[in-house]
């Protein structure tokens, strides 16, 4: 009897890691993912990256800490991408340069520039928390 309870409890012990080493997996991949797609590509990678479901609190915070990082990246994309046509449409004449959404183009500017260094900022955690993360797992 005792060995039975030995071998049910090294049983859901082993289903357990099992499960925690493939959401860790699943974290590490979509972080590989969002890193290697090109820019136009990122918001959509990240979106991936949120959608990977998490149940251990070790692989939750990574993928929170590495989502910190995607998102703001993403989201200076996307405005970078907003300035670009805007800048396109004001050359073309098809904007007003003193239109607001003219004068809206500098702030945005800005605005894509502040994401860009807190998400950069935010990469070491990112870097650090998955190396940990595929060292406990060997992924």
């Amino acid at each position: 009897m005792k060995r039975f309870a030995y071998v049910v409890i090294v049983s859901f012990a082993l289903a357990c890691e099992s499960g925690e080493r493939r959401e860790a997996e699943q974290v590490v991949v979509a972080v590989e993912r969002f890193r290697r797609a090109d820019n136009p590509a990122k918001p959509a990678a990240v979106d991936a990256l949120r959608a990977v479901a998490c149940t251990a609190a070790e692989v939750c915070r990574v993928r929170d800490a590495c989502l910190a990082s995607a998102e703001a990246t993403a989201k200076a994309l996307r405005l970078k991408s907003e300035v670009e046509q805007g800048l396109t449409a004001v050359e073309k004449g098809e904007m007003p340069k003193e239109s607001p959404d003219a004068r809206a183009l500098a702030a945005k500017l800005d605005e894509a520039e502040a994401l860009l260094k807190e998400g950069f900022e935010r990469l070491g955690p990112c870097d650090d928390q998955i190396l940990a993360l595929k060292r406990r797992h060997r992924i």
